[in-house]
């Protein structure tokens, strides 16, 4: 494989496997744990947050709690009273919208 086609190979699999590396689910136990160390807000006043962006919206279910490089990301999806699909991701320590985009 001459150095062109292997740099190209390498950085396939950078991307490739360096997004899967920058985040990891949190299972319910661990989200709890976080809750009562104080490090992140409970998910009811998560849910809060973006409710409070979309009034009227109701959650979808499947919503987690993922650790990143920059934190803890409540990932939630919400139907406003239109049907309109939203995605959020919430900073789970601050309850900040970081992402609010029609799906």
């Amino acid at each position: 494989m001459n150095d062109a086609r292997l740099r190209i190979a390498l950085a396939a699999a950078a991307l490739a496997f360096g997004g899967a590396a920058t985040a990891k689910d949190l299972s319910t136990d661990e989200v709890a744990a976080l809750v009562e160390q104080g490090k992140i807000l409970p998910t009811e006043k998560l849910d809060a947050a973006a409710l409070a962006k979309h009034p009227g919206a109701s959650i979808e279910q499947g919503a987690e709690v993922e650790r990143h490089r920059r934190g803890y990301v409540y990932e939630i999806e919400v139907t406003d009273p239109s049907g309109v699909e939203w995605d959020m991701d919430i900073d789970a320590a601050t309850g900040k919208v970081l992402k609010d985009e029609r799906d």
